[in-house]
């Protein structure tokens, strides 16, 4: 099987765009709110839209609303739009307090004879910073298949997340902006060449993790057709908040005020000037990922997330789609880079402090609390004589617990309370475009959370460089991401080779073949752990 995988997709990727002077530069297209005018891309493989407002924001902390209508054509060239966020020392993101920012990016090849598959993607950012803008997502390597690409803007960290449990801020706002450019997607892309009836929404982190989201929401049913997780999965602590008004509270702080009370705090969130609540987040403890997706007690008429992601997954309302699911190595390697929370931690394990391991995915009594916190002493920090194993016992619990454990876990729900294809993958390739292994500058040989970004899209904002292995795997990923979202397989053609679904594990690398899933026992260890103490799961008292 590797063999033959390998002649179907590693073949050296090369774009050629042709000056074709008959090609117009502009394109203009309808849609529900008026006419929109993309411009032909530089390389002139495709046009591109960018800046569509898909809705707007009535309420700060509550679900979007439809755009309103425009008269005339609208310029759709704006590139770079942020939602608000603070700074936070990451090529993919940029300050911004921006809050008419709910727009999304179309991407058209600039000639085709059918209606085209529609890939959605979300970004990455552990729901507090990021953005879909083409500075930082470069389209072609997937639009040179003949799919249209659609990146989306939708809401962050307070601003996307903040539950309250009131009818002002009943939260899940963010995932409920990409709800409303799914809609706004199913209403307009035909306009555009797209297939509304064949959909694949793809993220990297929490983007991945987003996708996930949909399939559990009943509002978001016949909305898209597959998911594409990269790097994202459920139960870890990044991917759901089982108390989100200790952690609206615990920000309020920040800001002066020391509360429990929903009203009180939907007055401080409401007052408070932009700047002054990022800076407040942008303080916290894994600042990038405070505010999360949370099971939303107060319901208005269009809920998003009823009931925790463990029982949804587990019910019999749940509706998988096909879907793609995969890894790097050592995905927690880039936790080194947020430098406020890595030195906090490593001074407060070496001087023995070791409340730092609590687990916000759990939920403890204060004597089980000591207990946690002996077991990953004595698992990860056996030895903490040097700052090495102490960074060393980070990345390993950071990878066990953010990503590994919870992503084996995931994947044998989700097939196990589904009958669809699941693919699965774990990303193995070393080269010049591993955009985490060259922010860490690591030596080790491994794979690190999002060094499989820049193999699908292009970074304008940094162009990495490519040689005929990078280009090859960049064939390799963008073919199947693309088979994937044409026709439900990533290798239709099952005579060229055939990526098998779960169990099996595709190693992507020059020659793919089957691997063993990463570290087992360490993520039986972790599961061991989740159901003991897991926040989402119900047990009787």
């Amino acid at each position: 099987m590797a063999y033959s995988l390998v002649i179907y997709g590693l073949f050296i990727f090369i774009i050629c765009a042709s000056q074709v002077l008959s090609i117009d530069k502009t394109r203009v297209v309808n849609t529900k709110q008026g006419k929109v005018k993309g411009f032909l891309a530089s390389n002139e493989l495709y046009y591109e839209y960018c800046g569509i407002q898909y809705a707007i924001i009535k309420d700060r902390y509550q679900a979007p609303v439809e755009p309103p209508s425009h008269s005339g054509i609208f310029n759709a060239d704006n590139r770079l739009v942020l939602c608000p966020q603070f700074p936070a020392h990451d090529l993919l993101s940029a300050p911004s307090e921006n809050e008419d920012c709910l727009v999304l990016n179309i991407y058209v090849p600039h000639s085709f004879n059918d209606t085209l598959p529609v890939m959605v993607f979300l970004h990455g950012g552990d729901f507090g910073v990021g953005s879909s803008s083409p500075h930082f997502y470069g389209p072609h390597y997937l639009v040179s298949h003949g799919v249209i690409v659609v990146s989306v803007n939708y809401r962050l960290n307070a601003l996307g997340f903040l539950n309250l449990g009131l009818k002002e801020a009943p939260g899940n706002a963010g995932l409920k902006d990409i709800r409303a450019a799914l809609r706004w997607v199913k209403e307009n892309i035909k306009n555009f060449g797209g297939d509304e009836e064949n959909v694949t929404v793809f993220g990297q982190g929490s983007g991945g993790v987003a996708a996930i989201y949909l399939t559990l929401s009943e509002s978001c049913n016949g909305l898209f057709n597959r998911i594409i997780s990269e790097s994202g999965s459920l139960f870890t602590p990044k991917s759901f908040d089982p108390n989100p008004l200790t952690t609206a509270s615990q920000v309020a702080k920040s800001l002066g005020v020391k509360t429990m009370d929903p009203e009180e705090l939907l007055n401080i969130y409401t007052d408070v000037p932009i700047d002054k609540l990022e800076e407040a987040i942008g303080n916290q403890m894994n600042c990038r990922s405070v505010f999360l997706p949370s099971v939303e007690e107060y319901l208005d008429d269009d809920p998003f997330l009823c009931d925790t992601p463990f029982n949804i997954l587990t019910s019999e309302t749940f509706e998988a789609v096909p879907a793609i699911f995969g890894l790097n190595t050592v995905e927690g390697l880039t936790s080194t880079l947020d430098y406020y929370t890595i030195t906090s931690q490593m001074d407060r394990i070496k001087n023995e402090d070791f409340t730092v391991l609590d687990q916000r995915a759990f939920n403890v009594s204060k004597t089980e609390k000591e207990e946690i916190r002996e077991i990953l002493k004595d698992t990860y920090f056996a030895n903490i004589s040097s700052e090495e194993n102490v960074v060393g016992g980070l990345i390993n619990l950071n990878s066990d617990f953010s990503y590994v454990g919870p992503m084996s876990l995931f994947v044998e729900m989700y097939t196990n309370n589904s009958d669809v294809d699941v693919f699965e993958y774990i990303f193995n390739h070393m080269g010049y475009r591993n955009l985490g292994r060259l922010l860490t500058n690591t030596s080790l040989p491994a794979t690190t959370n999002m060094d499989e970004l820049f193999y699908i899209f292009e970074l304008e904002r940094l162009p990495l460089p490519m040689n005929e292995d990078d280009a090859r795997i960049v064939t390799f990923m963008t073919t199947m991401w693309t088979n994937f979202a044409k026709c439900g397989s990533p290798t239709p053609e099952t005579s060229n080779g055939e990526w098998l679904p779960y169990p099996h594990n595709l190693a992507i690398t020059l020659e793919p073949q089957y691997v063993a899933p990463l570290t087992p026992e360490r993520a039986y260890f972790w599961r061991s752990l989740y159901y003991k103490y897991g926040a989402e799961i119900e047990r009787e008292n």
